[in-house]
């Protein structure tokens, strides 16, 4: 009995058993090791994940097992798995660092800047994460030391065609096992396919599986993504939230309202639609089509003929706001429009995408690469360049480097003229080069260029505020130090606030060069940031062992309206002054969308806002703030679309489920059109027809 034992354990082809199984177990030690480094809930859709993992690392073996050679077959193996886990341990910190994970398009187009402009955060990520890339690349290192020694990974000619036979039959039987539970619920099949999103569809399948649907949509398109819902539910019974208060008591005796047009265009879509050839465009066609557009109200046209300087602030927080501190900043703040509920979220794309959505209005869809995708068609509905086909000068300044997410390409086709940053003219203008440059310095160097060339539009990128925060070592918080240590703060908290004071010194400058130059009253200042300081998190590309953005808002947050939550400043000296009435506070939620629709309403310019995503904020539609994974806030509450979790703004609300339909169903249609624009220049169709 024992003999036989034996026999059959001979019988056992262990070489043939890691040909088969290794791939596949190495990206299941993956997908676990990556959702542990980045704390992603490891049950969560797990099942999927295994049978996702294990269909496509079976795919993989059989590859490799393809060459008769050995030496080729351990080649092309060694191969797959050094890849995976060079992938999944770059995944694990741009995770890390930017607290979402980034498809490998946008990785490679941010790729050249961070080995060049922020090389220290680089490195840091390398030596501060030893131990982390060595349990990344254990499969590998154990591919190459063991089984390529010991095994042939191979598969005897006898069995090789019943073998490949059954490897194929597996992987398409654990592919549609897991495409079956997915499809099981409206949940998972939502951040599978009808809402899809990068960073949702890896938190929830798996980095795998995440890149294979980013590959699949991006070539054949998401059939969901033409699934229009034109005729949405009726809207239910909620209770009603106050509108914002009236600075002045109504009179006895008022006059009667006020009757407004909409900001539209005359677009002939009953043309557009009858000519269409293109199903998919129909489909945007007939969804725009059936969008009544915003009101115009009292502020439109308010700033007509004003200056405009719009400026995107590197990692600004709200936080930084202080009246003694940051007295300017507050200034501008309190004696603007203040916007009390306002977020510039993470659009899965760092700086590039914060700044695509203060110019465009829309969604960025495609990662660090939209920007470059709109700018290659019809960008004629930017406030840059609306303003400057009427006249206005116009300039953009940056003081980083001139090419870094292609800058040099996109910023004069979004309505500037000029662009210049270090490398193509700015170390010009700016006595000393260090990083992260001086903001106060940059608008010392640049404001001759355009404060007698009125009217003038004028958009700056700055700087000043990037990280490291750690030990006040970078130029900017070592120069403003003096100014914070008495603060109650850590050290990195207060060499943030530092790094940002570079900022309210430019400001300062600025409102008193216009002041100066009696200009003030006819110059609107427009600032928000391009992201939140996402280098204040726990992390080794920062190199912060715990979480000091928690510390800088006085609480921990769990969800994205806590960590996104930001300031908008829209600011005129006139304001305070001749419309100092028109100054009011703005509680409903907004968002850096809205700012493209909100300014073009506030110039007068001719606009059509059923072709925005955003919305002007003083038009009275419903507000509804977007988040690149389908969750969304309004007035009544925020919702998490993976969750299906809903937080109501206070007790005295309640929303049944039509409402967190009606409101999904406009998420959806808006996240959709936004792909549509960039995917098919839809502004340039558009244009065509008016």
């Amino acid at each position: 009995m024992e003999e036989e034992k034996i026999s059959v354990f001979k019988k056992i082809n262990f070489s043939e058993i890691i040909s088969f199984l290794y791939i596949p177990f190495t990206i299941i030690f993956l997908e676990l090791a990556l959702r542990i480094k980045c704390g992603i809930e490891t049950f969560s859709f797990f099942v999927p994940v295994l049978f996702f993992s294990f269909s496509f690392g079976l795919f993989l073996s059989f590859i490799a097992l393809l060459p008769k050679k050995a030496v080729m077959r351990k080649i092309l193996g060694s191969v797959f798995v050094f890849v995976l886990c060079l992938y999944f341990t770059v995944e694990a910190f741009v995770s890390g660092s930017y607290q979402v994970f980034m498809t490998i398009d946008s990785i490679a187009k941010g790729t050249g800047g961070v080995l060049t402009d922020f090389s220290d955060a680089f490195f840091q990520a390398i030596t501060g994460g030893f131990f982390a890339i060595a349990a990344m690349f254990l499969p590998f290192i154990i591919f190459i030391v063991l089984v390529c020694k010991k095994f042939d990974f191979s598969v005897s000619e006898d069995k090789k065609f019943s073998a490949s036979v059954i490897m194929l039959i597996a992987v398409m039987v654990f592919s549609v096992a897991g495409a079956k539970i997915v499809r099981s619920n409206s949940t998972t099949l939502g951040i599978y396919q009808n809402a899809y999103n990068f960073d949702n569809a890896v938190k929830s399948f798996g980095l795998v599986t995440g890149t294979r649907l980013d590959f699949q949509y991006g070539i054949f398109g998401n059939p969901s993504d033409d699934d229009f819902v034109i005729e949405e539910p009726e809207l239910p019974e909620i209770p009603v939230i106050p509108e914002m208060p009236s600075e002045t008591e109504p009179e006895t005796d008022e006059e009667p309202e006020k009757e407004y047009g909409y900001n539209v265009l005359d677009i002939d879509f009953e043309t557009i639609i009858s000519e269409e050839t293109n199903s998919s465009l129909l489909n945007v066609h007939k969804y725009v089509s059936s969008l009544s557009g915003t009101k115009q109200n009292d502020y439109t046209g308010l700033f007509k003929g004003k200056n405009l300087i719009l400026i995107a602030a590197e990692s600004f927080a709200k936080e930084v706001i202080d009246p003694e501190l940051t007295p300017t900043l507050y200034r501008l703040s309190e004696n603007g429009f203040t916007f009390n509920d306002y977020y510039q979220p993470t659009w899965g794309g760092s700086t590039s995408t914060g700044e695509f959505s203060i110019f465009s209005g829309i969604i960025p869809t495609s990662g660090v690469g939209s920007i470059l995708r709109l700018t290659e068609g019809n960008t004629d509905f930017t406030i840059g360049n609306k303003l400057m086909a009427e006249g206005y000068f116009s300039a953009s300044y940056h003081n980083g480097t001139f090419d870094y997410y292609s800058r040099n390409l996109t910023h004069t086709k979004l309505g500037y003229e000029t662009f210049e940053a270090f490398g193509n003219g700015l170390e010009k203008k700016m006595s000393d080069l260090y990083w992260p440059a001086s903001d106060l310095e940059l608008f010392e160097g640049t404001i001759s260029d355009y404060i007698d060339k009125e009217p003038f539009s004028v958009y700056y990128m700055t700087v000043s505020g990037h990280g490291f925060y750690t030990g006040f070592n970078h130029a900017m918080s070592s120069k403003n130090r003096e100014f914070v240590e008495d603060l109650p703060y850590s050290t990195t908290v207060q060499s943030y606030i530092a790094a940002n004071l570079e900022l309210e010194h430019a400001l300062s400058f600025l409102v008193s060069e216009l002041e100066k130059a009696g200009i003030a009253d006819d110059t609107v200042i427009v600032l928000t940031a391009d992201h939140y300081p996402y280098a204040l998190e726990k992390g080794e590309s920062w190199g912060n062992d715990e979480d000091y953005l928690a510390e800088l808002y006085g609480f921990t947050y769990s969800d994205n309206p806590g960590r996104d939550h930001n300031a908008l400043i829209i600011w005129s000296g006139c304001l305070e002054n001749e419309y100092s009435d028109m100054a009011i506070d703005i509680d409903e939620p907004t968002y850096s969308l809205d700012i493209l629709p909100t300014l073009c309403n506030l110039f007068g310019v001719p606009y059509d806002s059923r072709l925005l995503v955003g919305r002007d904020v003083f038009s009275g539609s419903e507000a509804v703030v977007i988040w690149p994974d389908y969750n969304w806030k309004t007035n009544f509450g925020y919702y998490n679309f993976t969750s299906g979790k809903f937080i109501p703004a206070s007790e005295e609300i309640s929303v049944d489920e039509s409402y967190i339909e009606y409101i999904n169903n406009i998420v959806k249609n808006k996240i959709a059109y936004s792909k549509a624009v960039i995917n098919y220049d839809y502004f340039g169709v558009i244009e065509k027809f008016k």
